[in-house]
């Protein structure tokens, strides 16, 4: 006899309807396992950036478990699934508390009501890298030319790690054209610092170009993947610019990403960096938007 599950697909970093980044949140109801194997193919169903299991309880104020997939493998911790689940709990009807705390892999994260959105402390370990230059990256970029990269084509490009095992290289552009013009690539090119040590795993390219205004407009790649917002990357992204060219104090920075895939996503990043110049604190905030719900049987 099959299991039905419910589920709520909502679109996240934004308030609109279909744009931001989509996330399945999968109801696992009080006392009910599911396997490894059936939450990566439930995630490999709804082939979204991440799916996000979260597991019922009925004591009352209790951290709310959650394990998030993407289709194919399982992450200690994202951005957008935080984001989106904290937003979608506090959100339901007669909810009155302003917090509420997801048990994840990465540890236990409150999340904070914050105007129609929410903030959360991201878990940080976080490591700026030796500049590495990109040169297989660059090279399959054939609409970019030497003027495009802020650091020129054969510059070397900032390596930075959100976590052990979260790695972004941030390649800034000179230009909003240019970040235009970039193309997925056939696999990841990304080169990997000569120091990176215990913090190697994963690693994106996170390309930027820093407007007028202030605001951050960004694409972020994984190989032939295109994301339409990133929180992890975002937040390195600001932990980088505090460390490195804001320095000591609390700043706010504001990203806009997924444009270019026509899904509007707008990010916010509070950064905390300390007298000795180290980076104490990150934050991330959004909003979301329900946009589906119904059953999924296992």
């Amino acid at each position: 006899m099959s299991l039905k599950l419910k589920f709520v697909q909502l679109d996240v970093f934004t308030t609109t309807p279909y744009l931001g980044n989509p996330l399945a949140i999968v109801h696992i109801p009080e006392g009910v396992e599911l396997s490894q194997t059936q939450k990566q193919r439930i995630a490999l169903e709804f082939n979204l950036s991440e799916t996000v299991f979260l597991h019922e309880t009925s004591t009352k104020d209790a951290p709310v478990a959650i394990d998030i997939f993407t289709p194919t493998a399982e992450l200690p911790f994202a951005g957008h699934p935080t984001i989106g689940t904290g937003w979608y709990l506090l959100s339901q009807p007669g909810v009155q508390t302003d917090t509420v705390t997801l048990k994840t892999k990465a540890g236990e994260i409150p999340v904070i009501r914050k105007g129609n959105g929410v903030s959360l402390q991201v878990p940080i370990d976080f490591k700026v890298h030796g500049s590495t230059k990109q040169d297989s990256l660059k090279d399959l970029q054939p609409r970019l030319a030497d003027k495009d990269y802020k650091n020129g084509k054969g510059g070397a490009e900032a390596v930075a790690s959100i976590v052990k095992g979260m790695t972004f290289v941030l390649l800034e552009l000179s230009s909003e054209e240019a970040l235009e013009k970039m193309q997925p690539f056939a696999s990841g090119p990304c080169e990997k610092p000569a120091d990176i040590g215990p913090w190697s795993g994963y690693m994106g390219l996170y390309a930027f170009f820093e407007r007028a205004d202030g605001v951050l407009r960004t694409r972020m790649f994984d190989g032939p993947l295109e994301d339409p917002a990133t929180g992890s990357a975002a937040s390195t992204l600001g932990g980088w610019l505090g460390k490195n060219r804001k320095g000591t104090g609390k700043w706010d920075i504001e990203i806009v990403q997924g444009v270019e895939m026509g899904r509007k996503s707008e990010i916010s990043v509070q950064v905390e960096v300390g007298s000795d110049g180290e980076v104490d604190k990150i934050k991330l905030g959004g909003t979301a938007v329900d946009v589906m719900e119904g059953f999924v049987r296992v």
